[in-house]
């Protein structure tokens, strides 16, 4: 018995042994590696998800301030910061390194601190390397103020878009509502 299994080590596998293992390697390299892209893609979506978040409470954190025009006392009705920004330009993150938006570039091309000072009245800009641009879309006064805090991407840069969208107004009672959750449409597009 113990001559045989030392016959078989030294003689080593055969042909058919070795391509049975290559084959079970490529039946599962072909499962493994869209599910991994899958995930990965997937886990892109944060950083629009917690964005549109940041956008939503800057929006709201806005209105809740009390503030007042330029010498005066008298406060201006609550409103959202009125104005309609994007940053970067749409889908200009694809054929960037890592097919990420560089916040230097977009900062110089549109700028995060854009002239009607939505951005910074939402507190909100991008240091870092992204996948998405932002939208926010801000009108009206008082009970009639509403938004819109948006993340589009273009994660695999075909002509298909990913969109999160966050939209809040105000109710009859004064307060700030939005949305029961983050509108996503084509997520992982």
């Amino acid at each position: 018995m113990i001559a045989r299994i030392r016959n078989r080590i030294e003689k080593g596998f055969t042909l058919i042994e070795l391509m049975v293992v290559v084959a079970i390697i490529g039946i599962l390299a072909a499962v493994a590696i869209p599910a991994f892209m899958k995930n990965a893609r997937k886990a892109k979506t944060a950083e629009a998800v917690t964005n549109v978040k940041k956008l939503y409470d800057g929006a709201r954190s806005y209105y809740e301030e009390e503030m007042n025009s330029r010498a005066s006392i008298v406060p201006i009705a609550k409103q959202f910061p009125i104005g309609s920004v994007v940053n970067p330009v749409g889908n200009a993150c694809c054929g960037q390194p890592g097919d990420k938006c560089d916040p230097a570039a977009a900062a110089e091309a549109t700028g995060w601190k854009d002239a009607a000072g939505v951005w910074n009245a939402v507190k909100f800009s991008m240091d870092d390397p992204h996948y998405y641009w932002y939208t926010y879309v801000g009108s009206g006064t008082a009970k009639a103020a509403k938004f819109s805090a948006r993340a589009n991407g273009n994660l695999n840069c075909d002509a298909a878009y990913s969109t999160f969208e966050l939209v809040g107004s105000v109710n009859t009672d004064g307060a700030v509502t939005g949305q029961a959750g983050i509108f996503r449409n084509k997520e992982l597009e």
